[in-house]
C-alpha cells in the first residue's frame, strides 16, 4: 500500500454499528457458506474497526447468489473454516481510488487495499457486476419500484477509462441519457450532486456540460425545465447577433502571406490558437481553429475591459471539446449518419465548415490513452428516501418542475419524450459554438480579475480601474501564499520567501488556466467539476488546489535550494487529477471549519 497516498486520502467512516459488530463476531452457523457459491477470493488488506492506518491482512471472498446473501467474508488464514467477519452488500456502493477501494453500507464504510490498482479494479468490477445482476433478478425489490430498478441506486460502471469506453459514454443512446437526466436533475438534490461531482462522480456522465451551465448561470437553477430551451435559444440568438456585429475575415487572418496590420488582436489570437492543444487532432482541424478564433475575437470585442489575453484559448478549448463530445448526435458519423455542424444554420451555411468527427472521436481518445490512470468512470449510489411518496411525473409536471428537487419520481412515457426533446435541444451539435460562447462568457466573468489589464474605454460597458484589478489579483496571490500556505506549512512558505520566489511566479499559470495545462483533457474536466461545484461564484476552490500541489511537492521543494531548480519542480504537479481534488477538498474543508 502507498502510505504517502493514504495520508492524503480524506474519508468519512461511520462508526461500527451493533449490526456490524454482530457480523464480526458471529459464529459459522450464522453464515450458510457451504450452500453459497464463492465468486472471487484473494488476499487483501482490510482497515480494522475504522481506525486509520490500522490495516490487517485477510483472505477475502465474495460469496452469495442473490441480493440478500451477497457478502464479502474475510478470514485471517486461508485454512480457517470460520470467517472473522463479513461485509453485507445488499445496500452497498463501491468506490475506487488507485489500489484502495471502499465498500459503503448503511452501517459502515469499509476500506480494502489490493497489491495493485489493476487488482483493486478487478475486485470492484466483480462486486458491482454481481450486484447489478442480483438486483435485476431479485424478488426482494419493493413492488412499487419493480418496474424501474434505476430508482434504487446507481453504481460504478467501470474503474478505468479507455478510448473505447469513453466513446461509449459519450455516444449513449437517447434512452440512456434520459435515464441519466432523471437521476441527476429530478431525483437528486443540489448539494448531493455538488458533493458527488467534487468526488469524481461525473467522470461517467454524458450530461456534464448541462450541469456546468446550471452551476455557472447559463441555465439558472431557479427556472423550471420548461424554460430551459427558451433561455438557451435566447443565448444562441444573442451570439448570432454578436457575430453580425463583429464580423471577421478568417480566411485573410489564416493566410500567412497576407498583411493585415489593422487586425493585430485577431492575429494574436490566431497565433495562440494554432498552438492550443496541438497534440489533439480535433484542434488541428481548420474549422475548429476558425471557430475558436471567432469566439475569442467576439468575446474580446464585446468585453473590451477584458479584451484578449494569452491563456483564454486554453480555457475555451476545454469547453468546446466537452460540448462537442456531448452533443446529442455525437459519433453518429462512425455509423454512417451525418454529424452535427459546429455552427448554427444561420452562420454555418455561409462558412461551409464541418468537423471530421471520426478524427475527434477516435484519434483524440487514443492520443490520451497513455496518461489516464485517474480518469475512471464512476457512478456513485444515490439512495432515495424510502419514506418519500412515489410521484408519477407527466409532461406538464416535468415542465413546471425545478431541477435538483430530490423527487422520488417515475416519469411517464410522454414525460420521457419531453426530456428527450429537451436534451436534443440543449446538446444540439449545430450549436456547439453558440453554447461554448455562453459558457465561456460565464467563466470569464469569474476570471476577469486575473485577465483584465485595462479599464473599459466604452461608456456603455462596465469598467474597473487597473488598480482595482491589480489589487484583486494581488489579494488572491497573497491569500494563497500568506494565508492558505502559512496555515498549512509555514516552513514551506518561509523557504519560498528565503529564495525570493514571489507567488505570482508559480501561481499565475495555475490560476489563469484553472490548471488546464497540467492535465489531459478528461482530467481537467474532473478538476473543473470540483471547482464549479464547490465554488461556482468565484472559483475559489482552485486556490485550495494550488495549496494542495505545494503540499504534495513539499519534500522535494524543501530539499531544493536553487531558484531554477525550484521553478522546474513547480512545473510538474506530481499527482493525478483525482488525488489533487481529494487533497484540495481536505484543504478546503479545513478552511471552511476555521471560518
Amino acid at each position: 500500500m502507498n502510505s504517502a497516498w493514504w495520508t492524503r486520502f480524506t474519508k468519512t467512516a461511520l462508526p461500527p454499528s451493533e449490526t456490524s459488530s454482530e457480523l464480526r463476531g458471529a459464529s459459522p452457523t450464522n453464515y450458510i457458506l457451504t450452500r453459497l457459491p464463492r465468486l472471487k477470493a484473494g488476499r487483501l488488506l482490510l482497515e480494522i474497526h475504522g481506525v486509520q492506518r490500522q490495516w490487517e491482512s485477510y483472505v477475502v471472498a465474495l460469496v452469495g447468489d442473490n441480493i440478500d446473501n451477497l457478502a464479502l467474508y474475510y478470514y485471517k488464514h486461508a485454512t480457517d473454516k470460520t470467517p472473522a467477519g463479513a461485509i453485507r452488500l445488499c445496500s452497498a456502493t463501491v468506490d475506487l481510488m488507485e489500489e484502495i477501494f471502499c465498500v459503503i453500507t448503511a452501517e459502515h464504510t469499509w476500506y480494502l487495499c489490493a497489491d495493485t490498482q489493476r487488482e483493486a479494479e478487478e475486485w470492484v468490477d466483480m462486486i458491482c457486476s454481481t450486484l447489478e445482476s442480483a438486483a435485476t433478478s431479485t424478488t426482494s425489490t419493493p413492488t412499487t419500484l419493480n418496474d424501474d430498478s434505476s430508482l434504487l441506486r446507481r453504481r460504478r460502471l467501470s474503474s478505468h477509462v479507455t478510448a473505447s469506453n469513453v466513446k461509449e459514454i459519450q455516444s449513449r443512446d437517447g434512452a440512456t441519457r434520459i435515464d441519466e437526466f432523471i437521476d441527476i436533475y429530478i431525483r437528486s438534490e443540489a448539494m448531493d450532486i455538488r458533493t458527488q461531482a467534487s468526488r469524481g462522480a461525473f467522470s461517467w456522465s454524458s450530461l456534464r456540460s448541462i450541469t456546468w451551465r446550471v452551476w455557472l448561470g447559463c441555465l439558472p437553477p431557479t427556472l423550471s425545465f420548461g424554460k430551459w430551451s427558451a433561455v438557451t435559444q435566447c443565448n444562441r440568438r444573442r451570439y448570432d447577433e454578436l457575430c453580425a456585429a463583429y464580423p471577421l475575415d478568417l480566411d485573410a487572418l489564416f493566410d500567412e502571406s497576407a498583411q493585415n496590420p489593422s487586425a493585430c488582436m485577431a492575429s494574436s489570437i490566431v497565433k495562440d490558437i494554432r498552438r492550443t492543444r496541438s497534440a489533439m487532432p480535433f484542434f488541428q482541424q481548420l474549422p475548429v481553429q476558425h471557430m475558436l478564433v471567432r469566439l475569442l475575437y467576439i468575446y474580446a470585442s464585446e468585453h473590451p475591459n477584458v479584451s484578449y489575453n494569452q491563456g483564454m484559448g486554453e480555457l475555451l478549448a476545454i469547453l468546446v471539446y466537452l460540448l462537442h463530445v456531448e452533443q446529442w448526435n455525437a459519433f453518429k458519423s462512425i455509423h454512417g449518419s451525418e454529424c452535427g455542424q459546429l455552427r448554427g444554420a444561420s452562420i454555418s451555411n455561409s462558412s461551409g465548415y464541418s468537423v471530421d468527427s471520426t478524427i475527434s472521436s477516435l484519434s483524440d481518445f487514443n492520443a490520451m490513452e497513455g496518461d489516464e490512470d485517474d480518469a475512471y468512470v464512476q457512478v456513485d449510489m444515490i439512495h432515495l428516501d424510502s419514506h418519500k411518496h412515489l410521484i408519477i411525473v407527466d409532461t406538464a409536471g416535468f415542465l413546471d418542475m425545478l431541477p435538483f428537487q430530490g423527487q422520488n419520481a417515475k416519469c411517464t412515457l410522454a414525460c420521457r419524450d419531453a426530456i428527450g426533446q429537451l436534451l436534443a435541444s440543449l446538446t444540439d451539435g449545430a450549436f456547439v459554438e453558440h453554447d461554448a460562447y455562453a459558457l465561456f462568457e460565464q467563466v470569464m466573468q469569474r476570471m476577469a480579475t486575473i485577465y483584465c489589464p485595462h479599464p473599459s474605454t466604452s461608456p456603455t460597458k462596465p469598467s474597473t480601474s487597473p488598480s482595482c484589478k491589480e489589487t484583486a489579483l494581488h489579494a488572491q496571490l497573497e491569500r494563497i501564499h500568506n494565508h492558505w500556505l502559512r496555515q498549512w506549512d509555514v516552513q514551506l512558505m518561509q523557504h519560498l520567501d528565503t529564495l525570493h520566489i514571489p507567488p505570482e511566479v508559480y501561481l499565475l499559470r495555475w490560476l489563469r488556466l484553472l490548471l488546464a495545462r497540467e492535465f489531459q483533457m478528461f482530467q481537467v474536466w474532473a478538476l473543473w467539476d470540483a471547482i464549479f461545484a464547490l465554488s461556482p461564484d468565484d472559483f475559489r476552490f482552485v486556490e485550495a488546489l494550488c495549496v494542495a500541489i505545494l503540499l504534495e511537492r513539499r519534500a522535494d521543494l524543501l530539499a531544493q535550494h536553487d531558484v531554477s531548480g525550484m521553478l522546474q519542480l513547480l512545473k510538474n504537479v506530481g499527482m493525478s487529477s483525482m488525488q489533487l481534488v481529494e487533497c484540495g477538498r481536505k484543504v478546503w474543508l479545513a478552511a471552511a471549519l476555521d471560518n
